[in-house]
């Protein structure tokens, strides 16, 4: 009985603390952000749910738009009695409590104003309200009550009545000077402009076509076409803008669908009709691919809005994600996803900012959804705003706050590394950029902090480097005089590792000499060999950070055996096979050898390359490029005198003794793939002839 007593008495106590809980929704926990090496990664809510308003009465709403404090919805609403191809647009106005102000139709004169498919809308300054009516082929225009004012069609232009497309406009916006902005559907050429009187002015911000291997298969295989095929052939176009918006400064930020050049979804243009956020170092959009069915799904940006701070806010309607970018376009947060609860949506239409709060319009559910900024989300904005207004040392304390509730979000220690390096505390600020994974912002730092270091040892290391020059004229001196006695290189008579030294320098008589004389040596080759592998290994451990982003816990040591020794030993294989065919005179043991000595330059590169790498800035990483294309051809010409030198050829048959070790190489790696295919097969087959088996056995036939 006592028993039942304290079941009863706790259920009624956890019954009453769910009853207690706010109902202040927190988020939908699906927000993520990519690290540096293009991981999603999950982060603390940005944003809540305030409130989803579905008061309004809307019937399918598509559009919405601020002016003067208050937000206008267009509602698109069938008529009773009427046939299906017309509508009428219904606009909602609401106030910032987000309480309805009123609503009004549009008409001409006595009667009702019909659309087709209202798809766009836009108040500009002067109350003037903008419907743009896709099946309609026309953009309406009326005064704030809804009265007919004026409405623009298809432009009278040549290079309008070119085109072959339907006249399709879905956005429309306007700007101070009262210039007309029209996205069309189907337009790649960019944005309609119409003057206040609606004549064309032509086309603003066009898309350029992202070169990939398949598009420049297509433009060579066009010479070869006859104009039969070329008018069936696809044609090479760039991908449309999808929507717009307008920021206080006159920029115009437009959104666009899949397309090759990810840094190109979203553009910020300016009035000479250029792309000011082409130069940033990110991409946008979902970085991975994701399959349903077959079918690879990829971001498609819908809507697009700027807050009053410059935050670049996007709405992804592949996933129903909302994607948020700092002004230059660098990635802060990926939240909201597909379902029915809050804070994720079935169809969303349109996305507006009002001022740190994101409202989100969604067609199907005919509901608003409030975003307002949680305290983990209002302090990543709050830092990378006060950054960007330069005060520096104030954006410290929300970045701070950012890290201690996030310790992965490693945009925080982006913030934080820019705050200190406008500070000028380098060294702290290259801990920061290096714990982010900002290469470019952690050369900058190391630059400055090197500046520094520099200016404190440049004495003594001068007096160090006067020292040595004494030195060495002093000892140049004394053997020249006598005093001290320089011992020629006598090959025949020196060790082997002294061969192997010479060959370095004198590559055709070295080897020739070497195998001569017989002085080389397998140890010694297998140590050039190792220290060419070990070398590479610390180069993908230790070298500098500016040019090494490869993290030890993704570094597979065994790719790297593959590539050096591996790769090594089986032309060193074919090439002693193939030397059968063209009258070599060396044995596989010899190949390896000399093939393995060949391996020295690239193991004095590779200590250069990992001693400048942490010096040099990323600026200066050039010179790291031509140091290994010459070390790299350095070891391909010894390994070529090599070869010759060892089998005795002429430099002809030489050439092509290797050119077939290359293509026997290739043979090899076939028939290695296929057996490594055929065994996988044999041993499915062998899983299923005894799955099959047991199930006999199981069940008594």
């Amino acid at each position: 009985m006592v028993k039942k007593v304290l079941a009863i008495i706790t259920l009624t106590m956890i019954l009453i603390s769910a009853l207690c809980v706010p109902a202040l929704a927190e988020g939908t926990g699906k927000s993520y952000v990519y690290d540096n090496m293009g991981n999603a990664t999950e982060i603390p809510d940005p944003y809540r749910v305030r409130n989803t308003i579905s008061d309004l009465k809307l019937n399918s709403p598509v559009d919405m738009c601020l002016r003067d404090d208050l937000l206008y919805i267009l509602d698109s609403q069938a008529i009773e009695g009427e046939k299906n191809e017309v509508c009428q647009a219904r606009i909602v106005v609401v106030d910032r409590d987000y309480h309805l102000v009123r609503e009004f139709t549009f008409r001409k004169g006595e009667d009702a104003w019909r659309f087709k498919r209202p798809s766009g809308i836009w108040v500009d300054k002067d109350l003037t309200v903008y419907i743009a009516d896709r099946d309609d082929n026309r953009v309406v225009l009326a005064d704030i009550e809804g009265n007919y004012l004026n409405d623009f069609g298809k432009p009278d232009s040549d290079l309008m009545t070119q085109s072959s497309s339907e006249y399709y406009p879905t956005k429309v916006l306007t700007d101070d000077l009262g210039i007309i902005y029209i996205m069309v559907e189907n337009e790649y050429r960019g944005v309609v402009t119409l003057n206040r009187d609606g004549d064309f002015m032509g086309y603003f911000g066009a898309n350029n076509v992202t070169l990939t291997g398949d598009i420049l298969t297509n433009l060579f295989w066009r010479r070869f076409m006859t104009e039969a095929q070329l008018q069936r052939m696809q044609k090479i176009l760039p991908t449309e803008y999808t929507n717009f918006a307008i920021d206080d400064a006159g920029f115009i930020y437009c959104s666009r669908g899949p397309t090759a050049d990810m840094k190109e979804m979203i553009r910020k243009i300016n009035c000479k009709s250029k792309n000011v956020l082409a130069n940033t170092d990110g991409s946008f959009g979902d970085k991975g691919l994701s399959q349903v069915r077959g079918l690879t799904k990829r971001t498609r940006f819908s809507a697009i809005t700027v807050d009053e701070k410059g935050f670049i806010s996007v709405l992804d309607s592949t996933w129903n994600r909302i994607f948020q970018y700092t002004p230059e376009g660098h990635l802060m947060f990926i939240f909201g996803g597909q379902g029915n609860q809050d804070g994720t949506f079935q169809a969303p239409a349109d996305v507006e900012s009002w001022g740190d709060d994101l409202l989100v319009l969604d067609s199907d559910f005919a509901t608003l959804t409030v975003f307002e900024p949680t305290t983990f989300g209002a302090n990543v904005r709050q830092g990378e705003y006060l950054y960007t207004k330069g005060e520096y040392t104030a954006s410290l304390e929300p970045w701070e706050a950012v890290k201690t509730e996030c310790m992965n979000y490693l945009f925080a220690y982006t913030g934080i590394g820019q705050a200190q390096y406008m500070q000028k505390d380098y060294k702290n600020a290259m801990a920061n950029f290096k714990l982010a994974g900002d290469q470019s912002g952690y050369s900058s730092a190391f630059q400055m902090y090197r500046g520094e270091v520099t200016g404190k040892l440049f004495v003594p290391v001068f007096l160090l480097l006067l020292s040595l020059i004494v030195l060495l004229l002093v000892l140049n001196m004394l053997k020249k005089k006598g005093i001290i006695k320089h011992k020629k290189l006598v090959l025949d008579q020196s060790g082997k590792f002294k061969y192997a030294v010479h060959t370095l320098f004198h590559p055709i008589d070295g080897y020739q000499e070497m195998r001569y004389n017989r002085k080389y040596s397998m140890p010694l080759a297998l140590i050039f060999v190792f220290l060419y592998f070990f070398t590479d290994v610390l180069i993908a451990l230790n070298a500098g950070f500016i040019f090494n982003g490869l993290s030890a816990a993704q570094y597979n040591i065994f790719i790297t055996l593959l590539m050096d020794v591996g790769v090594i030993a089986l032309f060193a294989l074919a090439n002693w096979l193939m030397s059968t065919f063209f009258e070599g005179k060396g044995r596989l043991k010899e190949v390896w050898i000399y093939l393995c000595y060949a391996t020295m330059p690239m193991i004095v590169h590779n200590v250069l390359y990992l001693i400048l790498s942490n010096v040099l800035t990323q600026e200066e990483g050039v010179f790291l490029t031509y140091m290994r294309i010459i070390f790299l051809a350095w070891m391909l010409l010894m390994g070529l005198f090599a070869l010759q030198g060892l089998h005795m050829y002429n430099f002809r048959r030489n050439i092509l003794s290797i050119i077939c070790t290359v293509l026997a190489m290739l043979v090899v790696l076939f028939i290695v793939f296929l057996m490594f295919n055929l065994f996988i097969q044999f041993f499915s087959f062998l899983e299923t002839v005894f799955t099959e088996a047991m199930y006999r056995i199981v069940v008594g036939f």
